[in-house]
């Protein structure tokens, strides 16, 4: 990135699959653009430059003639701004390169498409009973957004604790607590996360997606698909009697004011049993409790202390955003950390921590502290968690190794991280230092620049390495080691 008082330049990483997705981009940007700013662009020319194509934009203010922006659409995308006006300030300049970017981050996911879903499970409800979403809602948002509440509760049982069990065994007593809500959290996650059981009896998930232009979307989001959404979710399956027939939907959207020439349609129909099903059968362990959540985030998880007693929730981002082979392998990252039992190794470790830095801060501070003392036990704090989360990475690099080896398509869990990752990637591209923030974050995943590189690595290698325990330890250590002489 260059900047001075008058021109500011950067570049992002997108990778483009041919030239017509070039021209798409181009064009996407140029439209999103001219919405944003309306009248003050004053002309626009399009241009080709080092063989890709690319766009010059002038914009106006009253005063005349203000800023000049260029894009090339190169791989990596480049683009220059220019004041003209020398009263415009700088900050100006980067908030025009803020939405320039955010623009094509935008195009990058979705190929400048809005896409609506309806999901179903044949032989389950098609819509969440009212009663049912408001509680699941509460929950979600107490377990999943409200942190400070369950902070602020964990802190109140935690003194009532102490009252009555007194300091040397108040922590002894919250861990073992933590023991019952392991062994169910399965149970929990199920209660809070789940909209559909997938198993034999209901082994698929059926997928409508209406894609329109993005500048299309927003309107008919609010016109149509939300105030009728449960309306045309029903009619969509009992109308077409569940074959999801392509001309059945395309007659019903018709009659909400969809012309089929505004949109494309995507119909998906995913075994998801008999892949999940696949991926248990080459761990040899027993298929968890399976559970589709109906989030737009492309997410998998596992919980559980052994697959036997475990449950896994995979979102319907997932299956709209990942292919077949993407999926095995985002999958066998999951039951590899429930063959591994890294619920209970999870558990062991916040627990060394938990339990030393307790006994380390009564033992030297028994009594009074002053404020150099606590400041320095907020520094210990700090480094000890730190070091927790960094071993803790060392878990989840070991989960993508098993995944590539047993499933033997170490590239296809790489291209899935591609999809899910999408912005931490360009963050990783556009500022490399920020890699090392990533390591010592508190945060159990490495970061997903490494982990993909780890995978290509592996797949060059034709799997000629060390255990998994063994490799994903070294490759995080030297990994974190480079990315400190880096910054450095």
């Amino acid at each position: 990135m260059y900047t001075n008082e008058n021109v500011y330049s950067g570049e992002l990483n997108i990778v483009f699959k041919n030239e017509k997705d070039r021209e798409d981009a181009k064009n996407f940007l140029l439209k999103a653009l001219s919405e944003t700013y309306g009248k003050s662009i004053s002309g626009q020319l399009e241009i080709t430059a080092e063989g890709v194509p690319g766009i010059i934009i002038y914009m106006d203010t009253e005063r005349g003639p203000a800023i000049e922006i260029t894009v090339i659409f190169s791989t990596p995308v480049r683009y220059i701004i220019k004041s003209i006006d020398p009263t415009i300030k700088l900050q100006s300049i980067q908030r025009i390169a803020k939405i320039i970017e955010s623009f094509l981050v935008g195009y990058m996911e979705t190929g400048g498409k809005g896409i609506i879903y309806f999901v179903y499970v044949p032989g389950q409800k098609i819509v969440p009973p009212r009663v049912e979403s408001r509680i699941k809602s509460f929950l979600q948002k107490l377990f999943l957004g409200n942190l400070i509440f369950i902070f602020a509760l964990s802190i109140i049982i935690s003194y009532g604790i102490y009252l009555i069990a007194g300091p040397y065994y108040t922590p002894i007593i919250l861990l073992l607590s933590q023991i019952p809500l392991i062994i169910i959290s399965p149970k929990i996650v199920t209660a809070i996360m789940s909209d559909w059981t997938i198993d034999r009896e209901s082994p698929y998930v059926y997928l409508i997606g209406i894609k329109l232009s993005i500048f299309k979307y927003q309107n008919e989001i609010y016109r149509l698909f939300y105030p009728r959404r449960y309306e045309i979710k029903k009619r969509l399956f009992y109308e077409t009697l569940g074959e999801l027939n392509e001309e059945k939907i395309k007659e019903i959207l018709s009659e909400y004011g969809l012309n089929q020439d505004e949109y494309e349609l995507e119909i998906k129909r995913v075994n998801l049993y008999e892949i999940v099903s696949s991926v248990t059968k080459e761990y040899n362990v027993s298929i968890p409790s399976i559970h589709l959540s109906n989030i737009i985030i492309p997410n998998a998880a596992a919980s559980g202390v052994s697959s036997k007693y475990s449950s896994l929730i995979i979102t319907t981002g997932l299956l709209t955003n990942l292919n077949h082979d993407e999926m095995l392998s985002v999958i066998g990252h999951e039951i590899s950390h429930l063959k591994r039992h890294d619920v209970i190794t999870f558990f062991i470790l916040s627990s060394l921590e938990y339990i030393t830095r307790v006994y380390v801060t009564m033992t030297l501070w028994p009594t009074y502290m002053t404020t150099f003392d606590f400041l320095l036990l907020m520094l210990y704090m700090y480094i000890s968690l730190t070091v927790l989360f960094f071993v803790a990475k060392f878990v989840e690099a070991r989960a993508d190794i098993d995944s590539a080896l047993i499933l033997g398509n170490p590239l296809s869990l790489a291209s899935a991280l591609r999809k899910i990752g999408g912005r931490k990637l360009l963050i990783e591209y556009r500022k490399p230092s920020s890699r090392l923030a990533f390591w010592l974050s508190w945060n159990p995943h490495p970061p997903i620049l490494f982990r993909i590189e780890n995978l290509e690595r592996l797949a060059r290698e034709k799997y000629n390495m060390k255990g998994p325990w063994q490799a994903a330890i070294e490759s995080c250590i030297k990994d974190f080691i480079h990315s400190l002489r880096f910054v450095i």
